[in-house]
């Protein structure tokens, strides 16, 4: 990778700009609460409209694995990452077979965190406890793949004049102040700025890589064209791809703050007009990303493995070396990364901190520990971020294996009355303990399928439990 630093002294004041803004949108967040209540810190009352749940979801979903792994991925595998692009796409349909109704029960029960819908549903205090555990594991794999994203986004951007681990503490400092302050409704403001810049930032790499290409337009077109194609009928590996697409949609669709989000819009109906916007969005953000991915692969092959995740930064260093008159745009780029990662992170945290304070705790009323809970995690997870060595992409993987797990309990619990708490603990155990063998053999000989096979015993275990008519309707 080069050093040269695409971030001069007039970039990094723009960077340092934006991060001050963030602070000022987490203070006046912090102005406009309703109370101190921690309904409204962690779900801003439930008051999210059409227009901010959708920035919101789009911020949060496309993440540091969006500008950082995905790319990678693409550098040393081609067209395999499209499995991530059908999969975001998928996720809407799966909101689809359950967000609208437990919109409705969340309004209905004041339900905060997603153990207070489990403890509605189910009456298990065990189901409550180990969800509760998968949620921790995956919430912290997920903090740290992104928290690897800034540090590696910052160092080779300022040409390793901000270091890796100063990074990572200086944006976990100023993510902290903001969520502290304004919590959700904070969360939610900055998700806002963050989305605009993600998708202007995306479009921008995607037409600066592919105008100042070594190739003319036309025969890169060709090529890829032709690389697509064999992927599809020679090279795919159908079952992994398929496998990553499922595991993905269903476990995305029950992320602990996707759960919160879904809590706290509006309306069932505000959530329906806010997923339709989501469909579509993969093809201008995702898809623009595998195809940079695999330009950077022909301008520079070999690079080791956690080098090729850096790919976008060298592809935007190349640009600004071709045109100098770049540069002031492609910093817009550089604050999209930031911005996709910060609030991936920051959602990350605050569902964190609400299992923290309200299930584990019991500090359900307290926004003081929910402000407290919030500056303890994200000091943690950063200091586990600079000494843990995964990549990011692994960190991915694994924590959509885990999560996918959980989603019989919540999206059948939401839509089958017959389902009980026994049945969710048995498939979910055997489920999970499937991936963790899968992950401590040597050659992890499922590889992509352990998350699937997991999901499918889950089910098996879940659907032949024997059954009773359960306490609620």
């Amino acid at each position: 990778m080069s050093d040269t630093a695409l971030l001069g002294g007039g970039g990094l004041a723009a960077v340092a700009l934006y991060l001050c803004s963030l602070l000022l949108i987490g203070w006046f967040a912090n102005r406009q609460r309703t109370d101190d209540s921690a309904r409204d810190y962690y779900l801003a009352g439930g008051s999210l409209g059409v227009f901010s749940l959708f920035f919101t979801l789009y911020a949060t979903q496309y993440s540091g694995n969006t500008l950082l792994a995905l790319p990678g991925k693409s550098y040393r595998n081609g067209f395999e990452g499209l499995a991530i692009m059908f999969a975001v796409m998928a996720i809407v349909a799966v909101y689809a077979l359950f967000a609208p109704r437990l919109n409705a029960l969340a309004r209905e029960h004041r339900f905060i965190t997603v153990a207070d819908f489990l403890k509605w549903r189910y009456d298990s205090a065990v189901l409550v406890r180990l969800f509760n555990l998968v949620f921790l594991i995956t919430l912290l794999s997920y903090a740290l793949g992104n928290f690897k994203a800034i540090g590696l986004l910052l160092e080779t951007a300022t040409g390793g004049m901000v270091s890796f681990p100063v990074a990572i503490i200086g944006m976990a400092l100023i993510m902290g102040v903001y969520e502290s302050l304004g919590g959700m409704r904070g969360v939610v403001w900055t998700d806002v700025l963050q989305g605009i810049l993600l998708l202007g930032g995306c479009l921008l790499i995607f037409a600066a890589v592919s105008a100042y290409s070594p190739e003319n337009s036309v025969t890169r077109f060709s090529g890829l064209s032709r690389e697509l194609g064999l992927y599809f009928t020679e090279d795919i590996r159908w079952l992994d791809f398929v496998a990553l697409i499922i595991v993905v949609a269903f476990g995305a669709a029950v992320y602990p703050q996707a759960i919160q989000r879904v809590y706290a819009a509006r309306s069932p109906d505000t959530l329906r007009k806010s997923y339709r916007f989501m469909v579509l969005m993969p093809l201008i953000t995702t898809f623009p990303m595998i195809l940079v991915g695999m330009s950077v692969a022909e301008w520079q092959p070999g690079l080791a493995e956690g080098e090729s995740e850096q790919v976008v930064i060298l592809a935007i260093s190349r640009v600004a070396e071709q045109t100098p008159v770049l540069s002031g745009l492609l910093i817009l780029c550089l604050a999209a990364a930031l911005a996709a990662i910060m609030s991936t992170i920051d959602s990350a945290l605050l569902s964190l901190g609400s299992i923290v304070t309200s299930d584990w705790l019991g500090q359900r009323d307290s926004r003081r520990a929910g402000r407290i809970t919030t500056w303890l995690l994200m000091l943690l997870l950063a200091l586990l971020a600079i000494v843990l060595p995964q990549t990011i992409w692994a960190l991915m993987v694994f924590k959509f294996e885990l999560l996918v797990q959980l989603a019989p309990g919540i999206i059948l619990g939401v839509r089958w009355k017959l389902l009980q708490a026994p049945a969710v603990v048995a498939g979910m155990l055997v489920g999970v303990a499937l991936v963790f063998m899968n992950q401590l053999l040597p050659d992890q000989p499922l590889g992509q399928l352990s998350g699937l096979a997991g999901l499918i015993l889950n089910l098996f275990v879940a659907l032949l439990w024997p059954r009773r008519l359960p306490a609620n309707d």
